[in-house]
């Protein structure tokens, strides 16, 4: 049997613009390799030469040597050597089909006039389940009524599914667990492994560097398109590997703390909101609060229910003196006080991906470019540059379709477009979802200077060292009511972790007593 996956001359143009440069490395057989790079690096255009959505330049000669036999990349469908299968970070799921009709849906259409056999789908869908160590999902149950793990779990078997009968698969996760609570990256880490103990070879990218180091045996960087480094993930060290990530060392990743003013510029006083109970508080301007529990507890909920976009809220939000009734607020309102919200689903709720880079950009600020009922497109294209440029968004094209940018790159356009605004109250939930360590620090420069200059931010998240490094103060959700507020020297990753997992407010207390 091979022993690894040797990629060769991975090589990718678009135009005059090369954005995958000769790429070479191999994927040992049974092994997790992490592919970590920036956003705009080339891992996402490596990962769809593999799959076969690119083909490689003519006459790079790019290939897969498997046990001394070398293959054309893209793989044909029909080579028996080796196939490559993906799972992604949205995991392609259809959420009112069923487990089943999910994991064969390419197999479902009869081949003569008689009827489905449902007994037979589903149990070749259980045994699918089964092999892949998934089995104790119900292959009759819908996908919208499965658990978050669950869905992983079942994209990481229809992949796996594909691959039965290669002599060398190569199962690639992109981002598949960027969406996931850390109890569920566990159970999909152990499916990792009970593959791999099978022969399978996987090719793992995320941000989170904490699962690379858990998951992983080697890493390879991409960066400007070209491989970097290929380190041993036991003797390399976080810092190190940030470094060849963002192309120079990193001192640090979180600006500064800086004081919060003493002017209260919002007030908090929801009575109720579905998930959620009574929360109600005063925040000054230029403070930073971190909203945090374990998913599901209600954190997030407030961030939209004071945006209005959670439906049946009950309360008032104040913004310099200006009361507002939740019960009536929609995001005109809230834009008519200088709120804002950047949304954790920056695709489908933050943006128009079909639309470009300007107008993306330019959409709040599009009256500005209007003289005479007309819209002075010069200036509309001259402004979105200039915020491009200065936001450093790759590529500077502002006529870039919007969704086909990295994510990181999306998350920067949001965020600039919402910054330049200048607002009162800044919503955030998850900002730094599925964005690498450089566009992270960018974004943690940016809302620290928008928060000097008087901006209070709501930030919600489940990311606790970015809470204990960023807020002047944490609030702890706990089935849809505070349960804890962290503030001053408290404010601790270890301490905000303790009270999200079940540490009462007593204990707490006592223990810091004792301390």
């Amino acid at each position: 049997m091979p022993s690894e996956i040797r990629l060769e001359h991975l090589t990718k143009s678009f135009g005059p613009r090369r954005v995958l440069d000769d790429v070479g490395f191999s994927i040992p057989r049974g092994g997790v390799v992490g592919l970590l790079g920036h956003n705009g690096s080339g891992k996402s255009t490596l990962i769809k030469i593999l799959t076969g959505y690119h083909r490689p330049d003519h006459g790079s000669d790019a290939a897969a040597v498997v046990g001394g036999a070398r293959i054309a990349l893209p793989a044909h469908v029909d080579e028996a050597r080796f196939q490559v299968a993906a799972v992604h970070q949205d995991l392609a799921l259809q959420p009112l089909m069923s487990v089943a009709e999910n994991l064969l849906v390419d197999r479902l259409a009869p081949t003569d006039l008689s009827l489905l056999r449902w007994r037979q789908v589903h149990r070749r869908a259980a045994e699918i389940l089964a092999r892949s160590g998934a089995g104790a999902i119900d292959t009759r149950k819908l996908v919208a009524e499965l658990r978050p793990v669950e869905r992983a779990q079942l994209a990481i078997a229809r992949a796996v599914d594909e691959l039965r009968g290669t002599e060398h698969g190569l199962l690639i996760l992109d981002e598949a667990t960027a969406f996931l609570p850390r109890d569920a990256v566990t159970h999909v880490f152990d499916l990792i492994r009970g593959l791999c103990a099978e022969g399978l070879s996987v090719l793992f990218v995320s941000h989170r560097m904490e699962e690379v180091r858990e998951i992983c045996d080697r890493a390879v960087v991409l960066r400007g398109g070209q491989l970097v480094a290929e380190e041993s993930v036991a003797e390399v060290s976080d810092d190190a590997l940030i470094t060849q990530i963002v192309g120079s060392p990193v001192e640090w990743l979180y600006p500064e703390k800086h004081p919060a003013q003493e002017q209260v510029r919002a007030s908090v006083r929801l009575r109720s909101a579905p998930g959620l109970g009574g929360v109600s508080f005063d925040a000054t301007a230029g403070e930073i609060v971190g909203l945090t529990g374990l998913k599901g507890m209600g954190h997030d909920g407030l961030i939209y229910a004071l945006f209005g976009e959670l439906p049946h809220a009950r309360g008032s939000l104040a913004v310099n003196g200006r009361e507002l009734d939740l019960a009536t607020m929609n995001p005109r309102v809230a834009a008519a006080v200088a709120v804002r919200l950047v949304p954790s689903d920056r695709l489908r709720q933050g943006a128009v991906g079909s639309a470009t880079v300007r107008e993306n950009a330019t959409l709040p600020h599009l009256h500005t470019f209007f003289r005479g009922g007309l819209l002075r497109r010069r200036e509309e294209r001259e402004w979105a540059g200039h915020l491009v440029r200065g936001y450093e968004v790759q590529p500077t094209d502002t006529e870039t379709v919007y969704k086909t940018l990295s994510g990181g790159n999306q998350q920067k356009v949001l965020m600039a477009r919402w910054l330049e605004t200048k607002p009162q109250l800044l919503l955030l939930d998850e900002p730094t979802q599925g964005v690498d360590v450089g566009v992270r620090r960018e974004i943690f420069r940016r809302l620290v200077e928008a928060a000097r200059a008087g901006t209070t931010i709501f930030y919600a998240t489940t990311e606790t060292q970015d809470l204990a490094e960023l807020c002047h103060r944490v609030l702890v959700f706990r089935d849809g009511n505070v349960v804890a507020a962290v503030t001053g020297d408290d404010v601790t990753e270890e301490n905000i972790s303790k009270l999200c997992w079940g540490t009462t407010v007593e204990d707490f207390v006592h223990q810091k007593e004792a301390s």
